[in-house]
This record gives structure tokens, C-alpha cells and sequence, in this order.
């Protein structure tokens, strides 16, 4: 795969689809349709030029990677947190 510039929502689309999201849950969570998410699918999947779930997968991971944020501790007293992205409708 060679690097490609992804929009927001194709990414958002892109990291549901690598955890396995059904269209009907991704519509839920970014909007739109089923049908349109559908679409969307299939055209994410020829722009990348990939077909199976282990490489949407990899995609995930090269092109679209959760933002990551750095969790300190505010004392010695406190338990590590899981820095973990939420599967939200904001990302």
C-alpha cells in the first residue's frame, strides 16, 4: 500500500471497519445511512486497494491510527489508566 491522505471520515470509517463494525453501526456512530456507509466502504476499500479484514486491519493502523493522548498521574497514589481511545462519534 503506498501512503495516502484519508479524510476525517474516511478514517473514522476505516478504524470502525478494523473493529469489525457492521454499516448499521458505523451510520450510528458517524452518521448517514447504511447505504451510504456501504458505499462509502466500498470505495474506501478500492482507494486502498485492499480486500481482506487483516489488511483493513493494517490500513487501520498505517493510515488512521486512534489519536493518542498521554495520561499523568496527578499523585504516586494513583492507579495507571488505560490509554485506550473511546469508539466514539467523535473520531
Amino acid at each position: 500500500m503506498k501512503a495516502l491522505i484519508l479524510s476525517p471520515r474516511e478514517k473514522k470509517l476505516l478504524r470502525r471497519m478494523a473493529r469489525g463494525r457492521s454499516d448499521v453501526a458505523i451510520a450510528a456512530q458517524i452518521g448517514g445511512t447504511e447505504a451510504q456507509v456501504s458505499v462509502q466502504r466500498l470505495r474506501l476499500l478500492r482507494k486502498l486497494k485492499i480486500h481482506s479484514q487483516t489488511q483493513i486491519v493494517d490500513a487501520a493502523e498505517k493510515f488512521a491510527r486512534w489519536p493518542s493522548r498521554e495520561l499523568r498521574p496527578t499523585s504516586s497514589s494513583n492507579l495507571a489508566r488505560s490509554t485506550e481511545p473511546v469508539d466514539g462519534p467523535s473520531n
